[in-house]
């Protein structure tokens, strides 16, 4: 629910009966703020618990105890992929009242956070792990790729792939970890997966992807489950936005980009029919769309079919060709277009984001509209966005 950010939207995602309930927040304001929910969801008799994405640091270990204070035993888990990490998770222990959870996270390629399968780093690190569980000071859970680099992807097929090999790389470090992280109380979790990644699973039931890969991915399923819970996990799915699409990594029944569920709406400021080709200034840059590349197309955003008309053409995308800070330029994708830009000073549009990670950081409200509704422009909830750290 990084993504996000919303009681609401997880609420969606959870659902009212689970009696399992596991979140990622990548950051320390977002599991305060689910604290009320999620004694909702224990009331109920669901098991909770909230891992803080980020490598745990000392500033925020305090803050992360103070949650499973709140919630109490079991209930958080924390990123560990440097053994430094160990003292700041003695602070959450030391507030919290009891030992958290601990996920190692695993580099398989993507090389932002994490270690390498096979390296002394990460053989130092599960020593000490191991050794802090015996000792009573920690839980072990499991083991923790995000590969982020499957945005590249353009089609199910190589998505799944990724998704294996994270998959396969997570199973070898925990087929070769200290022997008590092997057999503890519980099988150890291998949580994998980035929006493609994950999505592209849907493919199996809608026998979207050729058999034989998912075959391979059953197979290899079936093979690791007897020694790991198998967990998939992601970030921006529940919202969707250009640069998943592009991925190709799930089919969709007609246009994918309704499936996008986050939008900007902004105001055309003017319109400029004597330039070549034809431009307009949208009162909305890079502060208000984020500056994240798409590889699909050219441009910043994507305007939507809806608030000016229903006639646009495939060939007639209206983009967000430029953005500075606080402006866009609005042109056909196609710059040889012999249409009359079909915009007016005024007139407000919607703009399908680039990456609504990042687009979505920069408000403090969705004004949420029902696409099933005779005017799907129409306001119908307005949710709270947590912002800040």
């Amino acid at each position: 629910m990084k993504t996000h950010k919303t009681v609401q939207l997880t609420r969606l995602q959870v659902g009212s009966d689970a009696q399992d309930v596991r979140l990622v927040v990548s950051t320390l304001r977002e599991a305060e703020e689910l604290v009320p929910a999620l004694l909702d969801y224990r009331s109920r008799g669901a098991a909770v618990n909230v891992l803080y994405g980020v490598p745990l640091g000392p500033s925020q270990s305090a803050r992360l105890g103070a949650v499973g204070q709140r919630l109490g035993s079991g209930s958080i888990a924390a990123m560990i992929d440097d053994v430094d990490q160990l003292a700041a998770l003695e602070v959450v222990r030391h507030v919290a009242g009891f030992s958290p959870a601990v996920f190692v996270k695993i580099d398989t390629g993507y090389h932002r956070a994490g270690r390498a399968p096979e390296s002394e780093a990460l053989k130092r690190l599960l020593e000490a792990i191991d050794a802090g569980e015996r000792a009573g000071k920690l839980v072990f859970t499991g083991y923790y790729s995000h590969a982020s680099d499957s945005y590249g992807n353009s089609s199910s097929e190589q998505a799944m792939s990724r998704l294996s090999e994270e998959l396969i790389l997570c199973a070898q470090v925990g087929k070769s970890a200290p022997a008590g992280l092997q057999h503890g109380k519980t099988k150890p979790v291998i949580s994998v997966g980035a929006s493609p990644t994950v999505v592209s699973i849907q493919n199996i039931q809608t026998q979207s992807v050729d058999a034989n890969v998912a075959m391979r991915w059953k197979e290899l399923l079936k093979s690791e489950q007897p020694q790991f819970e198998v967990e998939l996990h992601s970030g921006v799915y529940p919202l969707l936005d250009l640069q998943q699409i592009a991925t190709n990594a799930r089919h969709f029944e007609g246009d994918p980009h309704d499936s996008i569920a986050l939008t900007v709406l902004a105001e055309i400021r003017s319109v400029y029919l004597e330039r070549r080709p034809q431009e307009a200034l949208l009162a909305a840059g890079c502060l208000a769309l984020g500056r994240e590349p798409c590889k699909s197309y050219r441009g910043w955003g994507m305007l939507t079919p809806y608030g000016f008309g229903e006639d646009q053409q495939a060939d007639e995308s209206l983009i967000v060709t430029r953005i500075s800070q606080e402006h866009g330029i609005v042109s056909f994708e196609n710059s040889n277009h012999n249409r009359q830009l079909p915009l007016q000073v005024g007139q407000k549009v919607r703009i399908w984001p680039n990456h609504a990670c990042i687009t979505g950081a920069g408000y403090d409200f969705y004004f949420i509209v029902d696409s099933s509704l005779e005017d799907p422009n129409r306001v119908v909830d307005v949710w709270v966005r947590w912002r800040g750290w």
